[in-house]
């Protein structure tokens, strides 16, 4: 099968493991309504084949951002985009598709033509969401960031808008049009809570935050701020709809950086949920990579494909 990547430029998106999620999802026929718990950059909810998606997100503005391609067509997007970087003198892939081979003169240019960019959006009275979505291109690591005053605040990255940009849009916006997809800005716990039966043949996937690595999103108070506190409210709560025959699977990290996740481990295994083992992937984070981070899934049913288990090594 062939995944498409997010628009939406997002830390601990999921797509380079799609290939070993999705397959141990539940099938698409037990199926009839998907929820994606912590959304982020929408990777899943794009991907994944059931007829009805919930996408949720905390994070208002990541949720606008995918909501663009709902209200407007691929190539408004791309001209809007392309009409910026006209305007303000930012690098496009006609000139040069890596910034970093510009001198330090040139570099220092489109730098501070980000930051006239990045401050014409913060000082707009109504902010455009697709100027929003542009900056994001030039961004350091094209990460979003907002200080206390919900100014954007990233500062250049010797980033460009390169021609596979307009290939990503135009393969979310067609996904996105097809897609029965609702937009959901709400605590992952009020959502959880609202699951009082599994009429509708619910299943949901949880990406939260990880609580051994750093990123913007729990970095954040504003954005969940996760903790270890968090973590264990969630498993009651998974355990809740466990009962309820609600089916779920949860993404984590066993263990980063010689740091194990012991509570996550021992929930799991007390419950008898099942832990798999997925490829190896380092995260980045705030611009720095986590080696040797075990990715996880653990889910309360039998997935369709298996490989190995982690009881298989105890």
């Amino acid at each position: 099968m062939k995944y498409i990547k997010s628009p939406i430029f997002y830390m601990g998106n999921k797509y380079d493991l799609l290939h070993e999620l999705i397959p141990r999802f539940p099938k698409k026929e037990e199926i009839n309504t998907f929820i994606d718990l912590f959304g982020g950059g929408g990777t899943i909810s794009l991907n994944v084949p059931y007829e009805n998606v919930i996408y949720n997100e905390l994070n208002n503005n990541i949720v606008e951002l995918l909501n663009m391609f709902i209200i407007n067509k691929s190539e408004d997007l791309i001209a809007h985009i392309e009409k910026r970087i006209k305007e303000f003198d930012l690098p496009h892939y006609s000139q040069d598709i890596r910034v970093k081979s510009y001198d330090e003169n040139e570099k220092n240019k489109y730098a501070d033509n980000y930051l006239k960019f990045r401050d014409f959006y913060n000082k707009s009275d109504n902010k455009d969401y697709k100027d929003l979505y542009t900056l994001t291109f030039f961004s350091f690591c094209n990460l979003i960031r907002f200080n206390s005053k919900s100014e954007f605040n990233m500062p250049f990255g010797n980033r460009c808008f390169i021609k596979e940009h307009e290939t990503i849009i135009n393969n979310a916006y067609n996904v996105l049009q097809n897609k029965n997809i609702t937009f959901s800005n709400n605590n992952a716990f009020n959502i959880l809570k609202d699951i009082k039966n599994n009429n509708d043949n619910i299943f949901i996937y949880c990406d939260p935050p990880y609580t051994n690595t750093t990123a913007i999103y729990n970095e954040q108070k504003a954005f969940g701020g996760w903790s270890i506190e968090d973590d264990y409210k969630l498993f009651a709560e998974l355990d809740r709809i466990d009962k309820l025959g609600v089916k779920f699977a949860l993404s984590n990290v066993l263990e980063n950086k010689g740091k194990i996740n012991n509570h996550i481990y021992e929930w799991a295994n007390k419950n008898k949920y099942r832990i798999i083992f997925l490829e190896d992937k380092q995260y980045a984070s705030l611009g720095k990579g986590n080696a040797n981070s075990k990715e996880i899934l653990i889910t309360n049913y039998e997935p369709p494909y298996k490989k190995y288990n982690i009881f298989d090594f105890l």
